[in-house]
């Protein structure tokens, strides 16, 4: 497994089109959608300062614009959707 993870890592350092370095993570968070009942697990791979990718689970649907929290919504950051492939999703953070 630790071969497939390096071989990844070398695949997206060819392939980065971000003009921004990103800082790999894996931490669990939370999703707050507004006009829905209750939160949603999320694992955040990667982040900037600017935005953060993220791995969801059985969501058929994101919306474009939701609240992400790494401290149980102590604090949030409001994001909105880039891309999405398959259980990845892509966002930018939206400054209040």
């Amino acid at each position: 497994m630790t071969d497939v993870l390096q071989n990844l890592d070398q695949w997206e350092s060819e392939f980065e089109r971000r003009s921004i370095g990103r800082t790999r993570i894996v931490k669990g968070a939370l999703l707050f959608f507004t006009g829905q009942a209750g939160v949603r697990s999320c694992a955040v791979r990667d982040i900037t300062n600017i935005g953060a990718g993220i791995r969801i689970h059985d969501l058929p649907a994101v919306p474009l614009n939701f609240e992400l929290s790494f401290d149980n919504f102590r604090t949030i950051r409001r994001c909105r959707l880039i891309w999405r492939d398959g259980d990845f999703i892509g966002v930018t953070f939206i400054n209040a």
